[in-house]
């Protein structure tokens, strides 16, 4: 019932904080979008400390270079400088991310890591609020079934080795202004038509049996 359920969420279900950004930067998106997302994640973790604005930029190119290094020749290019309309384009993403993240959506932790079950491998998450676990997708389409399948798995992660509880899910696309949250026992309710700790348990079961390939 996931797709089902995905079709209604953008639909009925999604929230708008701010307006949809034009952008002709097609080869470049995935750069801009973990520039901006690295850019955010440095500004949080340095709160208290004084570093300077080039600094904090410096190290998020170090970052989001090194993330995407396994993808150069697949669509992600590194070499060229990144030019005035992309940084512009980059601090915007990450203006919008620093605004919907503050206040009661004041993060707890960026990129939190969920310990690896059966085969799957430990996994990192994106935003991990006090009440809701969030992943950013900055992108020019509608949210997916996939990402879904991606929280659930780290949920599903999360509980199997007892860790922090997550009442909350979560999606934002700063690119389109959008955002979606659901408590977590609601979702696995219309999804499933379980309560999230059985439906949990059934994934975990999966990932530990085999029953999947990779």
């Amino acid at each position: 019932m996931l797709e089902h359920f995905t079709r209604r969420l953008n639909l009925e279900y999604i929230e708008r904080f701010d307006v949809p950004m034009a952008s002709d930067k097609e080869g470049r998106k995935a750069l801009i979008a973990e520039l901006a997302f690295s850019l955010m994640v440095e500004r949080h973790q340095s709160k208290g400390r004084r570093r300077g604005r080039s600094h904090l930029f410096a190290e998020s190119w170090n970052e989001a270079t090194r993330r995407l290094r396994p993808f150069v020749g697949r669509g992600v290019d590194l070499e060229l400088p990144l030019q005035k309309d992309e940084k512009n384009e980059v601090l915007e993403i990450e203006k919008r991310l620093m605004d919907f993240f503050n206040g009661a959506n004041l993060p707890v932790r960026t990129r939190p890591l969920f310990k690896g079950c059966g085969f799957v491998d430990a996994s990192e998450g994106d935003i991990l609020t006090r009440t809701t676990l969030f992943e950013v997708k900055t992108v020019d389409r509608s949210f997916r079934s996939a990402d879904l399948r991606q929280l659930l798995t780290y949920a599903a992660l999360n509980a199997a080795a007892g860790e922090v509880e997550i009442p909350m899910m979560g999606l934002v696309n700063p690119r389109r202004g959008v955002s979606f949250e659901i408590p977590v026992g609601e979702l696995c309710s219309d999804i499933s038509g379980r309560t999230a700790q059985d439906l949990f348990a059934l994934i975990i079961q999966v990932f530990s049996s085999g029953e999947l390939s990779r």
